[in-house]
């Protein structure tokens, strides 16, 4: 990503990940930055639209340093988010 207030563009999503790739999705400053690690390419992620197979499973350090987790279906995009503080899907 790019904007006004960054200076470095970052990577939102390798074209072609692999486990492992490591990127930074969001680059701002030291307060505002993202580490992202790709750690699988075949998760089965059910949620209230649906349920999506071989989705990428995306490990993101923030800068304060609580991790996320991101899943990701190929063509959809980010279909499951999992905070810090743990699962919010009922």
């Amino acid at each position: 990503m790019f904007g006004k207030d960054t200076k470095t563009p970052g990577v939102l999503m390798p074209g072609n990940p692999k486990v492992g790739d490591k990127f930074k999705s969001e680059d701002v400053s030291q307060d505002i930055h993202e580490e992202d690690e790709v750690l699988s390419l075949s998760e089965t992620v059910t949620v209230p639209a649906g349920t999506y197979k071989n989705c990428l499973k995306l490990r993101e350090k923030l800068a304060d340093g609580e991790i996320e987790h991101k899943y990701f279906a190929r063509g959809i995009g980010c279909v499951r988010e999992v905070p810090a503080e743990g699962d919010v899907l009922p």
